[in-house]
């Protein structure tokens, strides 16, 4: 089962006022669109790989050595 049959199913058997509420997500996804840039990206890290580069970034970025001047 694809995600497209997996949503029809889960639409099929959900209440009116969740079907109203994913109706109205949809349309502002879909007004929205992916103008940003860097939307192409989006989702591409593992949760680990994401976690691993948040780490990096926190341990390797902005630290200033003094003596380096």
């Amino acid at each position: 089962m694809n995600h497209r049959q997996q949503l029809i199913q889960e639409l099929e058997q959900a209440p009116d006022d969740l079907i109203e509420t994913v109706l109205n997500f949809l349309h502002r996804v879909q007004a929205t669109g992916n103008s940003h840039p860097l939307a192409k990206f989006s989702g591409i890290l593992s949760d680990s790989e994401a976690q691993g580069l948040q780490q990096a970034i926190k341990t390797e970025c902005r630290q200033v050595d003094v003596n380096e001047w």
